[in-house]
């Protein structure tokens, strides 16, 4: 019983073996040929940085402030019983 389920395991592990490094192999070719016609794909736009909207006043709001807005924002939806 222990010999059938070892040689199971040895040709399950031996077949996932073989199929990652097809895999392997197949992912490496794929790489050469997108580098080869990379060409052809227009290039990514460069992302601007956008501008800072914080004013003064929520820059300096404390944490507590922030879980009072949260929470009467949250009572408001309905979705906090207080």
């Amino acid at each position: 019983m222990f010999s059938s389920a070892f040689i199971i395991m040895l040709v399950g592990m031996g077949f996932v073996f073989v199929f990652l490094g097809i895999q392997v192999i197949i992912t490496l070719l794929a790489a050469k040929v997108a580098g080869k016609y990379a060409y052809l794909l227009p290039e990514p736009e460069k992302k601007k940085p956008a501008a800072a909207k914080a004013t003064a006043s929520s820059a300096n709001a404390s944490e507590t402030e922030v879980a009072a807005v949260i929470a009467a924002a949250l009572k408001q939806a309905g979705k906090l019983p207080l």
